[in-house]
């Protein structure tokens, strides 16, 4: 099994996230996701948490789309999601939402 930090770069190719990215989305720095990468220190409970959730999201949206569709994706407005986009949804801690948008999407269904 992965730990937290192998997940981490794993995720990020899977959908060409940057350390930028994740900051982003966990509403922290690019230095600190990148002291999380050199295993410096480890995110806080909170932050692992939202991290946990945006792994797994991004776990099964990487099942579903090549990298760069998946970053363009998780980028662009929705219809499915109401015209937001899904990495604001995610920063929300709306997970579910987005996951049910991928889930969606990896049958086929398309609004």
């Amino acid at each position: 099994m992965q730990d937290l930090v192998e997940r981490l770069e794993s995720a990020g190719e899977g959908v060409s996230f940057d350390q930028a990215d994740f900051a982003r989305v966990l509403q922290t720095t690019p230095r600190t996701v990148s002291r999380w990468l050199h295993r410096e220190t480890a995110p806080r409970a909170e932050a692992r948490e939202r991290l946990l959730e945006v792994l797994y999201v991004i776990d099964q949206l990487s099942r579903v789309l090549k990298p760069r569709a998946a970053h363009d994706w998780l980028l662009a407005p929705n219809a499915m999601l109401d015209h937001d986009k899904p990495i604001d949804l995610l920063t929300a801690g709306e997970y579910r939402r987005v996951l049910g948008a991928v889930e969606a999407l990896a049958e086929g269904v398309f609004v």
